[in-house]
């Protein structure tokens, strides 16, 4: 079993970019839409409204 953590941005509760793996590329979707950015020392902030939606779901194997 393995647990799989999905990352989505929103804006006002709507969604601003698709549900991803990579935090990296839900960070990129709250960029592109001027919710979110980095410091001068690689910290990320998001910018009210933006927010980030987490799911974490359970994978099981089937692989004997």
């Amino acid at each position: 079993m393995t647990e799989v953590v999905w990352y989505r941005a929103l804006c006002f509760s709507k969604p601003v970019g698709p549900w991803r793996r990579c935090r990296k590329q839900m960070r990129r979707d709250l960029i592109d839409h001027g919710l979110g950015s980095y410091d001068e020392w690689g910290s990320f902030y998001i910018t009210v409204p933006g927010y980030v939606e987490i799911k974490r779901e359970r994978v099981y194997s089937s692989a004997a």
